[in-house]
C-alpha cells in the first residue's frame, strides 16, 4: 500500500514510498498497446475556457433549462428529487481507518447534484448547500493517502465543485479550495512512482479513476497553477495506453461489469473534461474497442436483468450515466435503451414509492448530473443493432448467445475466457451462465467480501500460482462451472481463448480453446456450447490425458432443487425446470453436493446453492468427450 507523509512541501513532488502492496494487483501484460493518444500542445492550453468549462458551459446550461423533449424532462425531474433529498441529510461521516473512497463517493454526489440543480433553477439552497460541502471538503487534511481511490473521488467532487460555483466562491474560498486540491490531490498524484504495481501506468480500474479525479480538480485551477495542471494531465494521458489497450478490440473488460462502470465511468470523465477545458479529447476514445464497449454492457446483461458477474463482481442497482455518452459518441440510441428504462423507473420510484417491476429499484449514480449533460435528444430513435450472438477478443475473450431481446424468458448463455492472472480474476476459465424460462440455472457467485478475505490473511491480490487468494471458494475453482483434472487448479499463466463457429441451421457457437489452462494436467482441453433454434443448448467438453491415468471433473453450481432423472438430471426453481440429458460411459458418476456453508473462514454463506458434479476416468494417453444438454422446460418435445 502507498503509504505518504500526511504534508507535502507546495511543489515537492520527490517522497519516499514504501513497497505498493496490499490494493494493487498484479497484472499480467500480454496486450498490444496502442498508440493513439496525443498531448494537449500549447494552443489548447492558451485558449483555457472560462468558468464553468467542466463538462458544461453558461450557453449550454442555459439551453438545459428550456430543454423540453420527455428524456431531458425525466432527467430534470430526477436531478431535483435527488437534490431535495440531500438537503435532508447531515454532515457526511468519514471513517476513522481505512478506504476513504465511500464517503467522498457521497460528497461528491451531493456537490455534483446541488451545483447543477441550483444552475437549473436558481435556488439559493442548493446553490449554499454545494458550498457548504464543498468548503468542507476543502478543510479536511487528508482526503484518502493510503488508498488513492478516495483521493481520485474527493478529487472529482472539487474540481467539479470550484468550477461549477466559481462566481458564488469569495476570493478566499477560492484560495482555499485551490490549496486543498494541491495538497491533498495533486501533490500526492504527482508523488506516486510508476511500476508493476502502480495506479500510475496500470491496466485496472484505479489507472481510470485516479488519473481522472485528479485531473478534472487539476483543469478547474488551471489558470491558478498552471504548470502543475499540465504537469497532471500530460502524466495522465500519456499512462491511460495499457489500461485503454484492454478494451481492444471489441469493447470487453476484463474485470466484470462492476469495475467496468467504474473505470470506464471515469475514462469518459477525464474525455470530457479535456474536451471541455482545453477544446481536445487527446485522442482518450480512441482506443481500439473503447467506443463498442457500449455493446459489452448490454451484451452483459441476461433476460433475467441480472448481470453476467464474472471477477470480483458488486451489485450495486445503479443507473449507468455513460450509456448516454456511448449513445451520442455512437449517435446510436439503442445503446441507451436499458439505461432510458432505468431512468423513467428510478423516476417512478421517486415520485411514487412503488415500482411497476418489484425488485427492480434503481439507485440513483452519483454521476446523474453529468448524464443530464451528456445527453442528446436531437438524434432519432436507431434500429435495433443488438446481435443475438456476440462474440470479443482481447484480453479477457466472451463470448454471449441468446435466442431473443427484451424477452424475459429467453434462453441466454455466456462463457468466458483469459486467464486468472487479471485484475480482480477469478479462476474461471471455461466458466459460464446460463438463463431460460427466466431463470438463471448456471450461476457465477460473484466476489467474496474483501473484509471476509482480509480477516483470513489472505493476499486479495496476488494472482500467483500458489497464491492464497484461490482458497477463497467464490474466487478459486472450487466455486466456478468449470473442467478440472484431479482436482487440480488451473494454470495462472495460460490463456483461454473463443472462437465464434459458423452458424449451421440457425445455430450458434462457440468453441473455448482452454489448453494452456492445465498444462501439465491435459492435453487438447476444449469447450464447445451452442445455442439451438428450440433454445436448448449443449455443452460438449473433449481433453486428452497425458502418460497417465486421471479423472476430470465437471462442474455446474445452481440454485435449482436437483433431481436425478434416467439419463441426467432435472432442475427445478420458481415453477419451471430445465433437464440436463448426457450418456455417460463406463465408471463415470454424477454427484449433487451441497455447498451452501462456508467452508473456510474467508467464505460467506452461499443459501441454496448446490454444485453438480460429473467425474469421469480417462485412461492414459486417451480422449475423452463428456456432452451435456440441456433442455428448458419450455422447449417443444
Amino acid at each position: 500500500m502507498n503509504v505518504f507523509p500526511n504534508l507535502f512541501e507546495r511543489r515537492c513532488v520527490v517522497v519516499a514510498v514504501t513497497s505498493l502492496t496490499g490494493f494493487f494487483p498484479l497484472i499480467a501484460a500480454d496486450h498490444t498497446v496502442p498508440n493513439v493518444t496525443h498531448l494537449p500542445s500549447d494552443v489548447h492550453w492558451t485558449g483555457l475556457a472560462p468558468h464553468p468549462r467542466l463538462f458544461t458551459n453558461a450557453t449550454q446550461l442555459a439551453a438545459l433549462r428550456e430543454q423540453n423533449d420527455p428524456v431531458s424532462r425525466q432527467l430534470r425531474a430526477l436531478l431535483i428529487a435527488d437534490a431535495e433529498k440531500k438537503l435532508t441529510h447531515g454532515p457526511v461521516k468519514h471513517p476513522t481507518t481505512g478506504s476513504l473512497m465511500g464517503s467522498m463517493r457521497q460528497v461528491q454526489g451531493r456537490i455534483l447534484t446541488l451545483a447543477l440543480a441550483w444552475h437549473l433553477t436558481g435556488d439559493p439552497r442548493y446553490r449554499d448547500r454545494a458550498r457548504d460541502e464543498l468548503l468542507l471538503l476543502a478543510d479536511r487534511t487528508d482526503w484518502g493517502i493510503g488508498h488513492f481511490l478516495g483521493i481520485g473521488e474527493a478529487a472529482l467532487a472539487a474540481g467539479v465543485g470550484f468550477d461549477w460555483l466559481y462566481e458564488f466562491l469569495s476570493p478566499d474560498e477560492r484560495d482555499r479550495v485551490t490549496r486543498a486540491i494541491v495538497t491533498n490531490a495533486i501533490e500526492p498524484a504527482l508523488a506516486t512512482p510508476t511500476g508493476p504495481k502502480s495506479w500510475v501506468n496500470g491496466d485496472f480500474n484505479w489507472t481510470q479513476v485516479c488519473h481522472g479525479g485528479v485531473s478534472v480538480a487539476a483543469l478547474a485551477i488551471a489558470e491558478r497553477e498552471p504548470a502543475l495542471a499540465r504537469q497532471v494531465v500530460e502524466r495522465a494521458i500519456t499512462n491511460f495506453d495499457r489500461v485503454g489497450a484492454t478494451y481492444g478490440p471489441d469493447g470487453a473488460y476484463p474485470e466484470g461489469p462492476s469495475y467496468w462502470s467504474y473505470g470506464t465511468s471515469f475514462h469518459v470523465i477525464l474525455i470530457e473534461a479535456l474536451r471541455t477545458a482545453l477544446g481536445t479529447s487527446a485522442g482518450l476514445e480512441k482506443f481500439p474497442g473503447f467506443l463498442r464497449t457500449g455493446d459489452y454492457n448490454n451484451q452483459m446483461v441476461g433476460p433475467t436483468g441480472q448481470d453476467y458477474n464474472y471477477s470480483d463482481y458488486h451489485v450495486e442497482n445503479l443507473n449507468e450515466p455513460i450509456m448516454l455518452w456511448f449513445a451520442r459518441e455512437n449517435r446510436d440510441r439503442s445503446l441507451a435503451r436499458d439505461e432510458l428504462t432505468d431512468i423513467a423507473r428510478a423516476l417512478e420510484f421517486l415520485e411514487t414509492g412503488t415500482n411497476a417491476e418489484p425488485g427492480k429499484r434503481v439507485v440513483i449514480s452519483r454521476h446523474l448530473p453529468l448524464e443530464l449533460l451528456w445527453w442528446d435528444p436531437t438524434h432519432n430513435e436507431t434500429a435495433d443493432a443488438r446481435t443475438l450472438h456476440w462474440t470479443a477478443d482481447g484480453v479477457l475473450p466472451l463470448a454471449v448467445m441468446r435466442s431473443a431481446w427484451d424477452d424475459p424468458k429467453a434462453s441466454f448463455l455466456a462463457i468466458k475466457g483469459g486467464s486468472p492472472n487479471h485484475s480482480h480474476g477469478h479462476m474461471d476459465a471455461g466458466s459460464f451462465i446460463l438463463e431460460s424460462d427466466g431463470v438463471r440455472w448456471a450461476i457465477d457467485l460473484g466476489t467474496e467480501s474483501y473484509a471476509n478475505m482480509r480477516k483470513a490473511k489472505l493476499d486479495l491480490w496476488d494472482y500467483s500460482q500458489a497464491s492464497t487468494r484461490w482458497t477463497t471458494f467464490r474466487v478459486g475453482p472450487e466455486g466456478h462451472n468449470i473442467l478440472r483434472f484431479d482436482g487440480g487448479h488451473q494454470n495462472v499463466n495460460g490463456k483461454a481463448t473463443i472462437r465464434a463457429l459458423a452458424g449451421e441451421y440457425d445455430t450458434m457457437g462457440n468453441v473455448v480453446d482452454l489448453g494452456s489452462l492445465y498444462t501439465g494436467q491435459a492435453e487438447n482441453v476444449n469447450r464447445t456450447v451452442r445455442l439451438h433454434p428450440d433454445r436448448s443448448f449443449t455443452i460438449d467438453d473433449k481433453w486428452t490425458a497425458p502418460e497417465r491415468p486421471i479423472t476430470a471433473s465437471w462442474q455446474w453450481l445452481t440454485r435449482a432443487k436437483v433431481i436425478t432423472i434416467e439419463d441426467g438430471l432435472r432442475l427445478e426453481q420458481d415453477g419451471q425446470f430445465l433437464t440436463l440429458e448426457t450418456r455417460l460411459p463406463r465408471g463415470a458418476t454424477i454427484a449433487v453436493e451441497d455447498v451452501s456453508k462456508p467452508r473456510a473462514t474467508q467464505d460467506s454463506a452461499n443459501p441454496g446453492l448446490s454444485r453438480i458434479v460429473i467425474t469421469m476416468p480417462t485412461p492414459a494417453g486417451e480422449t475423452a468427450r463428456l456432452t451435456v444438454r440441456a433442455i428448458p422446460g419450455s422447449t417443444p418435445d
